[in-house]
Parts: structure tokens; C-alpha cells; sequence
């Protein structure tokens, strides 16, 4: 491995664990139309890597580069997987710095969500209007999953999610009346969703 690569890695690394180079200028230097071509070549490339490993392809991963530096944002399931996805983009041609600024967090937790909507896709999902346009079911039925599982309420309870076109349907069982409504108003008050259909959802008393 040469020097110019040892630099690299140690760098990514470093950068992974959350520590970074203090930069003399904060300001990102003007590009050339060679440079831009090149950096969006780059982009291509990391996501495609990242989308083909089984270490990543399953994370919201957002990437932008700017003069080679590559900038990883979004969630990712443990310090390991994080690592990985510096190593994979490190294997893009023209790379010269990674800043992965993956936040390791448990799927489904607030934690990762916020992770996620502060990926590009993201900040596009919650700038969206609250009748939903364009916000995707599967990020519903997840972030509805999550605030079942972090209310002291609901949490423990046997309740399904399904969401198509925007539509939350909760079925299974409720401990009591108040879990059934607060699970209710929970899934109402989500970004995008247009209504809930609860009629499965029953209360079973133990």
C-alpha cells in the first residue's frame, strides 16, 4: 500500500470515529466543469458500491462530493457497518478525503430516523406538505412502528402496521381502550399519512 493510500485510510478512519482534520479554510473551493463531471463520477460510484454490499445496502445513505472529498450522511447499524461504508467509498477512483458523518443507531429508533431525514431524500420527505405528496410508505410504516415502540402506552403491545398510499392500518390487539386511541393518534399525527383504518385493532384485556 502506498503512502498516498495509508494516508487515506488512516484519515477515514479517523473521520468514521468522529474525529476530523482542522481545515485552515471552511469554504469549499470553486470547482472546474472537469472537476464537477468528476465529482458527480465519484458519487455515482460510491452509491453504487454502497448499494451492491450487503454491509450497506440497506441503509439511507446520502452522498455528495465536493473537489474528491466525499461526504457519507444517514443511519447505519452499527460501528462496523459505518466502517464499511468509508472502506467502499475509498474504492472509488479520484477519492481524496471521506467525511462519514453515518450516525450509528438502532433501526427504527428515533435516533435513526432522524439520522435518515437528514440525508438529502430526507430533508425532501419532511419538507413535503402533511397531506403526504410524495412521502413514501415504507418510511411511514416505519416511523409509525417507532413511536409505537417509544411510547410507554402502546410499547409491548401486539399491534401490526400496514400503510398503502398513505393509508395506516393498524390491527392486532391493544392491552386497553387508552392504548387502542393513543396508538391511533400516534399513527394519525405522522408526517404523510391521510388516515388510519383501525377496525382490527382490538382491545384484549389480560
Amino acid at each position: 500500500m502506498n503512502a498516498i493510500k495509508t494516508s487515506l485510510l488512516a484519515t477515514t478512519i479517523a473521520l468514521a470515529l468522529g474525529s476530523a482534520p482542522v481545515l485552515a479554510d471552511d469554504h469549499k473551493p470553486e470547482r472546474t466543469a472537469s472537476q464537477v463531471a468528476t465529482d458527480a463520477a465519484i458519487t455515482a460510484s460510491v452509491k453504487t458500491k454502497l448499494l451492491a454490499d450487503d454491509r450497506t445496502k440497506g441503509f439511507d445513505i446520502n452522498v455528495t462530493t465536493h473537489n474528491g472529498v466525499v461526504t457519507l450522511e444517514g443511519g447505519a447499524d452499527s460501528l462496523a457497518a459505518k466502517l464499511a461504508a468509508s472502506e467502499l467509498a475509498g474504492q472509488a477512483e479520484n477519492v481524496v478525503l471521506i467525511k462519514n458523518n453515518l450516525v450509528v443507531a438502532t433501526p427504527g429508533s428515533e435516533k435513526r430516523q432522524d439520522a435518515n431525514t437528514a440525508t438529502l431524500s430526507g430533508e425532501v420527505r419532511e419538507g413535503l406538505d402533511e397531506a403526504g405528496d410524495g412521502i413514501d410508505d415504507a418510511w411511514i410504516t416505519t416511523k409509525v412502528k417507532s413511536k409505537l415502540l417509544a411510547d410507554d402506552q402502546v410499547k409491548g403491545t401486539d399491534i401490526n402496521v400496514d400503510v398503502k398510499a398513505n393509508v395506516v392500518t393498524l390491527s392486532g390487539t391493544a392491552p386497553s381502550l387508552e392504548a387502542r386511541i393513543k396508538a391511533i393518534e400516534l399513527a394519525q399525527e405522522t408526517r404523510g399519512v391521510r388516515s388510519v383504518v383501525a377496525t382490527e385493532l382490538r382491545v384484549v384485556r389480560k
